[in-house]
């Protein structure tokens, strides 16, 4: 999955096709941290790995 969120623009890619496309002003006015979240249930076991930050 790649994410690419670039002022108040939000572009998500699974698999390397597009998924979403979408501009969201809270977005753009976001600061502050990234977070990572999974829900639980069922025992659920999520991994990261290659995780990367760029600046635009």
């Amino acid at each position: 999955m790649r994410i690419k969120i670039q002022g108040d623009n939000v572009t998500t890619w699974l698999n390397d096709q597009e998924m979403i496309n979408f501009n969201d002003a809270k977005i753009g006015a976001g600061k502050g941290r990234i977070a990572l979240q999974i829900h639980d249930g069922g025992g659920i076991r999520v991994l990261w790995r290659n995780l990367k930050l760029k600046t635009l």
